[in-house]
């Protein structure tokens, strides 16, 4: 019996993919929702180091909305964004990067008004 394969295009466009920011991001930039990296910033009129993340031009302060992970795996561990460097998110267990990392583009994601 024959099974049709599904066509390549059908494998590989994850709904992450396909997720737009509310946020402008240029064309060309390295940072659009799909790839939003951590980081530790600081501005001038905060100089306390705190967690962000970046999206286009901009920098998403985790600390504000470390209430907003409240999944299964970051639900007792909303402290960790509230830290001056990433040693303790980056001690949790991968299960815990998954979802911050799926919780930032959906609270990110132009059809989420959460943040807007």
């Amino acid at each position: 019996m024959l099974v049709k394969y599904p066509t390549f295009s059908s494998l590989c466009i994850s709904p992450a993919l396909m997720m737009k920011s509310f946020i402008p991001v240029p064309h060309n930039s390295d940072f659009p929702i799909q790839n939003c990296p951590y980081g530790v910033f600081s501005t001038k009129t905060n100089p306390r180091h705190r967690i962000g993340v970046a999206i286009g031009e901009c920098i998403l302060d985790l600390s504000v909305i470390a209430h907003l992970f409240d999944g299964p795996a970051l639900k007792t561990h909303q402290n960790v964004f509230k830290q001056e460097t990433l040693n303790d998110f980056m001690a949790l267990p991968r299960t815990a990067w998954l979802e911050a990392r799926s919780t930032i583009q959906k609270l990110l994601s132009d059809d989420v008004t959460t943040l807007k």
